[in-house]
Formats: C-alpha cells, structure tokens, sequence
C-alpha cells in the first residue's frame, strides 16, 4: 500500500469509529446467503444460458459502438461541406461521449466480470476458454490492463480495507479525485487514483495501448473520410479520453467511500436506475457493487435479482446506508462524500448530513 493509502485508511479508521452505522444483522446475512447460494446453483446449472446472455451483451457493445460512431453524427449533419461548425460540435460531442461510455461499459464488464471474477463464459471447453481468453482482454480495446486489475481486485476482496488492500476505496484523499479531471490523465499519471492500468508503462500495458491505438484508430479514419477532420478531432481526442474515464473515477469514488472497513458493510449499491446504469457501466458493470461484495460468485445478471431481494430484508436505516435514493440521491451522496473527507483532511469533523429519504427497492 502506497504512502497516501496509508494516510486514507487511517483517515477512513477515525471516520468509521465515530457515526452511527447498522450493519446486517446476522438473521439478514443468512437469508442473503441462501438467496445467494440458489442464484449460484442456478448459474452452475445453466452454463449454455449463461454464456448466451453474455455472448448477446458483448454483441450489443459493440453494434452500439457502430451506431454511436457512424449512424449518431447522421442525425446531426448533412453532407460534408455544409455542415456549420455548431453542428459538427454537437454530433462530435453526441457521438464522442456515447463511444467514451460505450468503452468504458466494455471495460468494466472485461476487467471486472472477466478478468478478475472469470464470469462471463462458463465451462471447461477449448472453445469455451478461447472465448474466456478473448473476454478477458476486451479491454485492452479501451486500454484496459487486464492482469494488474485482476490482482488488485483480488486483493480487494481478500483484504478488503486492510493495509493489504490493493484497491483500497473507504476513504480517498479528494486532491487524488479532482486530479483525475485534467486532460488526458487516463495516460498520464497526474493522480494515482487510476486502477484500469499500471503506472509504469508494462509489457501488458503497452499491449492495451496498441490495440486501443489500433480500433480506435481505425474508427478514427472512417469518420475523418466521413464528417470530416474537425469532428474527427473532437470526438477522439477531447471526448473519447475523457468522458468514461471520468465516470469509471466517479464510480470507484462512490462504491466504497466513508463507509465500514469490512466486506459485510463496506459498500454501496447505485441500483439499476438511472445512475446506477450511467455510472455503472451499464447493467453487466457494476451497479449492484454491494451485492457483489456479500456474494462474490454470481453473475452480473443475478447480482440485479440479489441487490432487489436485499432490498426488501433492510431496516428503512438501513436502506439509506447502503441503497441511493432515485435521481436526486446520488449528487447529494456524491457531495457528502467530498464535504465529509475534507472536513477530516481539515481535521473539523463536520455534521453528518441528514440522511436521504428512504430508497425504494425499484429506484435504488
């Protein structure tokens, strides 16, 4: 763990050891326990389903990532050379952070439901572990280190908010977040609040950055021949660096932030509302993280089914913990959440805001 690290679980101790916090009764834990281990039989027993539906999700990004880059800008702009520069503008940033996301969803899903939880193809096959290898690697198309993420997520599990978590995410340092908005610090290391690659330039890094190079370069030719060199420009240099990797910070932020140092109680679920799909990576990301955390084993589509039965066995204290309020509950966190840590970085111990409403089980 990193010196800063070191300083955050310090802060993120001092912080747990004052509020108010009900965690899961053990009466809760088993009854989420036998939900999960049924889902899990489920998923054991139904690996042709399974890879089915993952096969049909890997499909879907990329035919959206066709039409976000090539069918979008049409809605915008008419042949080439009469197009205003306020309506390449528009279609660029249309198109740009449409591709952004639709690349980060992929990342996620690759890094997170792949490479580190071996989730997406079941079975022991030769084709089923070419098709395992390949997921694996997807996302290296946005320049995604598979095998460090995978033994950073590893440890988060095993050592979760302990000096030997290399993820650690209860308390991050805001100067650390904040630094993530410069340009282009997917690549440059303004801030070590990055977990999608190395920091030093690796043989597996250098391998995700010339695939990266290679599809996004080849999307980067046909709309140069299509729109033109200023939408081109615009959509892969301004929006195509910045605008999922903002939102992949905005989630590692969240998932864990001021919340307990362990696995039980130390996440959120956004839900699969609308920020939970937003900065989640869409419904194979991550928006049911606290779900994950408690059962580790199951499939993105079953962690959605757990995260709702868990809804419906919370105390309401407990659903404004651990769930979002629909809409509105998600800014307001994210707010508490810097206005918190920089009170404890100050060394005042603000007011605990007034907990939100409570989230319904659909909302959150």
């Amino acid at each position: 763990m990193r010196k800063t690290q070191l300083q955050e679980l310090e802060l993120a101790r001092r912080y747990v050891a004052s509020p108010p916090f009900e965690g899961l009764s053990d009466q809760q834990m088993s009854l989420i326990m036998d939900r999960g281990r049924s889902l899990y039989k489920w998923f054991k027993a139904h690996p042709a389903v399974h890879n089915l539906i993952n096969a049909a999700v890997i499909l879907c990004i990329f035919v959206a990532d066709y039409f976000a880059l090539i069918r979008v800008p049409r809605l915008f702009l008419l042949p080439l050379q009469s197009n205003p520069v306020p309506s390449v503008l528009l279609a660029s940033l249309t198109a740009g952070c449409l591709h952004s996301w639709i690349l980060y969803s992929l990342s996620v899903f690759s890094l997170h439901e792949g490479a580190a939880h071996n989730l997406i193809f079941a079975g022991t096959g030769s084709l089923t572990k070419v098709a395992q290898y390949l997921s694996h690697n997807l996302c290296r198309l946005a320049g995604g280190e598979p095998d460090y993420y995978s033994a950073c997520h590893m440890a988060h599990h095993a050592k979760f908010g302990s000096e030997d978590d290399s993820e650690f995410l209860n308390f991050i340092i805001p100067r650390r977040y904040w630094l993530t908005f410069l340009p282009f610090a997917a690549f440059i290391n303004f801030s070590d609040f990055v977990i999608h690659r190395p920091p030093s330039y690796t043989r597996g890094r250098v391998i995700s950055g010339i695939l990266s190079t290679a599809y996004n370069g080849a999307y980067a030719y046909v709309v140069y021949r299509l729109f033109g060199v200023l939408f081109c420009t615009a959509t892969m240099l301004v929006f195509l660096p910045h605008f999922g990797f903002c939102i992949d910070r905005l989630r590692q932020y969240t998932e864990h932030n001021l919340m307990p140092l362990e696995n039980k109680n130390g996440a959120r679920s956004f839900g699969i509302g609308f920020w939970g799909i937003v900065v989640g990576g869409g419904p194979w990301g991550q928006p049911c993280h606290w779900a994950h955390h408690l059962v580790a084993s199951i499939p993105w589509y079953q962690q959605i089914m757990l995260h709702r039965y868990i809804a419906r066995v919370l105390t309401s204290r407990q659903r404004q913990q651990f769930l979002i309020q629909p809409l509105v509950g998600f800014p307001r966190m994210w707010w508490r959440l810097i206005r918190e840590s920089s009170c404890m970085l100050s060394g005042v111990r603000s007011p605990v805001l007034p907990p939100q409403k409570t989230a319904t089980g659909r909302g959150a």
